[in-house]
């Protein structure tokens, strides 16, 4: 139903220590309480892995049928759903000094299970892959299994909360905080319409978009690819990054832009509840079949 890609989530990973695992991003208070209505008929960061474990599982016993061999990563399913970390930008102070508006390995999905994929992809033969994704390959296959009977269109909800985040912004407190963030930016000496505005500078994205080119060019043989792993946040960045956070602090415009959202999205689901219905059994009806296959 909802696949890898989906990765929208946010829980950073433990890295192992002496004592006790410490999260490298902990979550601050007011990213765990960003929840929106429609999160509960959507699946979270763990509800997700739950899913991917069970494929993993399914392909394996696939490949093996097909004479491959198939490694299943097991991915935490215990984690908090900070889905909706990045919704409103950069909100967390640390974040913004540390990384400014970039999103390293560890911010919004667990480090160690990034590298099992890497390091899995990395070592899959030609004929692995084949047998993993090729047409009528195991991964389908696998999802296949898993997909409840009815599976409603994912294209609405998702339409939907695109529509709250853009039209909670012409609320007139959302506007109003809106304008004092702009004012509050300006007297730091910076000059943004919004919040996205700021995050997406092409200075700040420059970089990483010319690394990207390098690895094509050196994955195709036209290039000797970039020398490092990328240049970061820099200094400019997380000037700015601090203070679109301090300006949203001192405005409260993620508090009143993600009440209002909460608003729009209740009233949405109760313009559609049919639909919402149907979404939420379908949810949990392909989690209760990755139950099944993990237990």
């Amino acid at each position: 139903m909802i696949l890898r890609s989906a990765r929208v989530l946010v829980a950073a990973l433990l890295v192992v220590g002496c004592g006790a695992p410490v999260d490298p991003f902990a979550p601050t208070a007011r990213v765990e309480g960003l929840r929106l209505p429609f999160d509960a008929y959507t699946h979270s960061l763990a509800g997700l892995y739950a899913i991917e474990n069970a494929k993993d599982l399914l392909t394996r016993e696939c490949m093996e049928a097909r004479g491959q061999t198939w490694e299943a990563i097991e991915r935490p399913t215990n984690l908090k759903d900070l889905r909706n970390r990045r919704r409103y930008g950069v909100v967390e102070m640390g974040v913004a000094e540390r990384v400014g508006y970039h999103a390293p390995a560890g911010l919004l999905t667990p480090l160690a299970v990034e590298r099992r994929y890497d390091a899995r992809e990395g070592t899959l033969t030609e004929s692995q892959t084949a047998a993993a994704f090729g047409p009528g390959g195991c991964a389908d296959e696998a999802a296949t299994r898993l997909q409840p009977a009815r599976s409603p269109d994912l294209e609405l909800v998702d339409r939907l909360s695109r529509d709250s985040l853009d039209d909670a912004q012409q609320v007139p407190p959302v506007a109003s905080a809106m304008g004092a963030w702009r004012e509050c930016l300006r007297g730091m000496g910076f000059d943004y319409a919004t919040p996205f505005a700021a995050m997406s500078d092409a200075r700040w994205w420059a970089d990483d978009a010319a690394e990207a080119s390098d690895d094509a060019a050196e994955a195709s043989g036209d290039g000797a690819g970039a020398s490092g792993d990328g240049a970061g946040a820099s200094g400019d960045e997380k000037a700015v990054a601090v203070a679109d956070v301090r300006c949203k602090e001192r405005t409260g415009l993620v508090e009143v832009w993600h009440a209002a959202e909460v608003e729009i999205q209740r009233k949405e689901i109760r313009r559609h509840p049919s639909y919402f219905e149907e979404l939420g059994a379908a949810t949990e009806a392909e989690l209760a079949a990755a139950r099944q296959v993990v237990e």
